[in-house]
């Protein structure tokens, strides 16, 4: 059996983005605890006693760490080197790879993969078992080819894992090192290491190619990220378990004022609703709804932000764990909306394939097989194109999209 940790997208060095009113006291507290978050893997690792760790690209979120991240980083790996664990380290899009960034010495317990060329590496665990561990790192900004088919097909090893940083796609479209689970499944490989995408995911029935998602969310869409996976193979058995590392959550929380009049009602039916003390950092966006009725000031208060910075001062001095970071209204038309994390430019694209010819018809063919059918399609005037419209009308008015920057 081995036993480790696969971790990927720590952007250690990145903000929490979308916040507007923010303290020196909450500031220092949000830098700390991107710090605080790798020292919980390396604890979760230590606990659990594991082979090695995987950090499988993006540990930091530029490719130039400054100094104090670089020495938090080297420190914390320092502390798995003192327990004889190992780490094998790739670079992703946003820290890829280049040797004079570094100011320190990366640790003897630290496999780096500084190549954009596929390596494989060997190593022996504490009981005996043999591993080979594949892959690459990024080097550019940009990797658009699929980098699976350099990978080894599976060596006379007991496990063979790849670790790759990258996202699912094909190579016209992709700029993250695109590939296709299914060629990962071919290498026979007994685990595939996945980094890139900050939502946990798995990509096979086996459960054996996994995005961990990041550790820590650092914008309002990342709510899912708060993870590690600890990873357990047992002759042609993989085990995986979800380990919570986070340090801050994002939360949203709606609240009626169905029931308030003036701003004064206003404040107490939120602040009622919000008098707990949360238990971690909880950063808030509250949507208040059933508005219609107040007075035009009263909303005004609200969306001129004018009420978040009164609640976030009042409470900051009792909450210490919460803050407020968005009030905004709900209204009904938005409610009924199915919110997509999908670029707007995603959906454009889409529709702009279903102009060509044997995109549209092959979506139709049945209807096309029909010579009745073909014929009245035929004779409609601008069928196409009126088509695509009231589609691309129909997804808009169902759903909202909220465009994820990786």
């Amino acid at each position: 059996m081995v036993k480790f940790i696969h971790a990927a997208d720590l952007h250690m060095d990145r903000s929490f983005e979308g916040l507007v009113i923010l303290d020196k006291q909450v500031q220092e507290k949000l830098v700390e605890a991107n710090l605080k978050v790798l020292s919980n893997i390396i604890e979760k690792a230590i606990l659990n006693e594991v082979d090695f760790v995987l950090l499988v690209g993006d540990s930091f979120h530029q490719n130039r760490p400054s100094l104090k991240i670089q020495k938090h980083f080297f420190d914390q790996i320092e502390r798995l080197n003192e327990k004889k664990i190992d780490v094998f380290m790739i670079f992703g899009n946003h820290d890829y790879y280049q040797k004079e960034r570094y100011w320190f010495t990366f640790p003897e317990n630290v496999h780096l993969f500084s190549s954009e060329e596929v390596e494989t590496k060997e190593f022996i665990t504490k009981k005996g078992e043999k591993v080979a561990i594949s892959g690459f790192s990024y080097q550019h900004q940009w990797i658009q080819i699929d980098k699976v088919a350099e990978f080894p097909f599976r060596e006379a090893v007991d496990y063979h894992i790849g670790m790759y940083h990258g996202e699912i796609g094909g190579e016209q479209n992709g700029n993250y090192a695109p590939f296709q689970p299914s060629s990962m499944q071919e290498k026979g490989y007994d685990y595939w290491a996945l980094g890139h995408i900050h939502v946990p995911m798995s990509l096979n029935e086996k459960g054996t190619i996994n995005y961990p998602g990041a550790p820590q969310g650092h914008t309002q869409k990342e709510q899912l990220a708060e993870s590690i996976l600890l990873v357990e193979l047992i002759a042609g058995e993989c085990h995986t378990q979800s380990l919570e590392v986070a340090e801050v959550y994002w939360k949203t929380k709606t609240i009626s004022l169905r029931q308030a009049q003036t701003t004064q009602d206003v404040l107490k039916v939120i602040q009622a609703q919000l008098n707990e003390e949360e238990k971690t950092m909880t950063l808030l966006d509250v949507k208040v709804t059933d508005f219609d009725h107040l007075k035009q000031e009263v909303i005004e208060r609200i969306q001129s932000g004018e009420l978040l910075e009164y609640l976030t001062e009042k409470f900051t001095s009792h909450l210490s764990n919460l803050l407020i970071w968005r009030i905004s209204i709900q209204s009904e038309e938005l409610r009924n909306r199915i919110p997509l994390k999908v670029s707007p430019a995603l959906i454009t694209q889409i529709f702009e394939s279903y102009q060509a010819d044997e995109d549209f018809y092959q979506i139709l063919s049945e209807m096309y097989s029909h010579s009745e059918a073909a014929r009245l399609m035929n004779e409609l005037p601008d069928y196409r194109e009126h088509t695509l419209a009231k589609a691309r009308k129909l997804i808009e008015e169902d759903f909202v999209f909220e465009e994820e920057t990786i």
